[in-house]
Parts: structure tokens; C-alpha cells; sequence
């Protein structure tokens, strides 16, 4: 094209063109950061609610240790059995609650017999919950001494639940938060699954048949190479 030969309307065509193709690419450039920004504040808000739910179950495992120490020395029978009650029921709301975070890890593998959001096994944020509310709910309300291996236990609960939650919302993670909480396990140097094992074979010790499935090493490798497909 011979650009001296071009008239008038030829010019105002090549501008008008090259406009609306400068439009466009603004127009793409502007979505593109509304479609981030909208992603980040998704993300946020989905971080905002995992942690007031981690805040609320942090409190209530925290209450469950005070009334386990605190047994028949500043509770008396009848207070503690109703505060108990009230505790682990809480907590087993708390805990069903957090599947809306925290979904079981290969439903496809485990439990097809249950409904949907309990098909698979219980990621061990959500045991760590579990764990506490059946300890708790099983603590001897007539003794008249603290229950400092119910404490103990539950305090393990306790640091379990702040560990795995932390993996889940370290803002420095990016990608969906299943897989955050994959690859924050990677920082850990002991295994979650290692500990949630350990909570349930205590609990089976205490309470024989507690354990549909026994926590042995085989469940422990079984858990951490599901994990592994997950982060691929």
C-alpha cells in the first residue's frame, strides 16, 4: 500500500481502526484487573470466614481443656455435666460446620455408604475438632479431681487445629485452599496425619472400638499419598 497515495476517508478509516484497537486492548487490560482484584477479594473474604470459624473452634477446644482441668475443683458435678454437654455439642457443630472449608479428601475411596459431605476421610483439621468433642463428652463429670489426661489430650487438639489452620490461610500460599493446605503441610516437620493418628489411636485406647478404621502406619501412608495426589 502506497501510504502517499491515500486520501482523506482512507486516514480517518486507519485511525478509526487503529482506536478501536487501542480501545479494545485497554478495554481487555481493565477487565483483566477487575477480574483479579475480584479474585483476591474472593479470596479474602473466603480467608475472613476460616478464620473467624478457626477463632470460634480455638475458643471452644480451649473451653473444653479449662473444664477438664477444672473439674471438681472449680466446677462442681452438676455444672460441669451441663457445661460439657453444652461444649461438645458446640463443637460438634463447629465441626460439621468446617466441611464447608475443609471437605474429605478422597470420597471416592472411603465410606460410600454415608452421605455425600461424609464420604471419604476427615482431613485432621476437622479431627482434631472431633477428637475433642467425643474426649470431652466422655470426661467423668462425678470425679472430684481434675482430668489432666483429658487436658492433655485436648490440648493436643488444640495445637493440631491452629497448625493445620495456619497452613490453610498463610496469605504468602497462593492456589486453592485445599492445595494450600497441602503445601503448608510441606513446612511441617512432623506429619499431620502422623498426629491425627496418634489423637485417634488414643481415643481408641481409651474407648475400644472408637476407630472404624485403626490409625496404624499403613493409614498414615494410605492419608500422606492422597495428599500427594492432591498437590499434583
Amino acid at each position: 500500500m502506497d501510504l502517499a497515495n491515500l486520501g482523506v476517508e482512507e486516514w480517518v478509516a486507519i485511525g478509526s481502526a487503529a482506536l478501536a484497537l487501542a480501545s479494545l486492548v485497554l478495554n481487555w487490560l481493565v477487565v483483566r484487573r477487575q477480574t483479579q482484584l475480584q479474585f483476591e477479594t474472593l479470596k479474602a473474604e473466603m480467608d475472613a470466614e476460616v478464620i473467624a470459624w478457626t477463632h470460634e473452634a480455638i475458643d471452644l477446644v480451649s473451653q473444653s481443656i479449662a473444664l477438664a482441668r477444672g473439674r471438681g475443683a472449680a466446677y462442681a458435678p452438676e455444672e460441669f455435666a451441663r457445661l460439657a454437654h453444652e461444649t461438645s455439642q458446640k463443637l460438634s457443630s463447629i465441626a460439621d460446620r468446617g466441611r464447608l472449608f475443609f471437605p474429605n479428601e478422597a470420597p471416592e475411596r472411603h465410606g460410600q455408604d454415608k452421605e455425600t459431605a461424609f464420604q471419604g476421610y476427615r482431613p485432621p483439621i476437622l479431627d482434631a475438632v472431633v477428637f475433642a468433642c467425643n474426649r470431652l463428652a466422655r470426661v467423668d463429670a462425678s470425679a472430684a479431681h481434675p482430668d489432666t489426661e483429658a487436658a492433655e489430650f485436648l490440648t493436643k487438639c488444640r495445637r493440631l487445629l491452629v497448625s493445620e489452620a495456619q497452613n490453610a490461610i498463610d496469605p504468602r500460599r497462593r492456589g486453592q485452599m485445599l492445595r494450600r493446605l497441602a503445601v503448608g503441610r510441606l513446612d511441617d516437620k512432623t506429619s499431620a496425619y502422623a498426629l491425627s493418628a496418634e489423637l485417634g489411636e488414643a481415643m481408641e485406647s481409651l474407648y475400644p472400638g472408637y476407630l472404624l478404621e485403626r490409625r496404624d502406619a499403613a493409614w498414615i501412608a494410605n492419608r500422606e499419598a492422597i495428599a500427594r495426589q492432591h498437590r499434583r
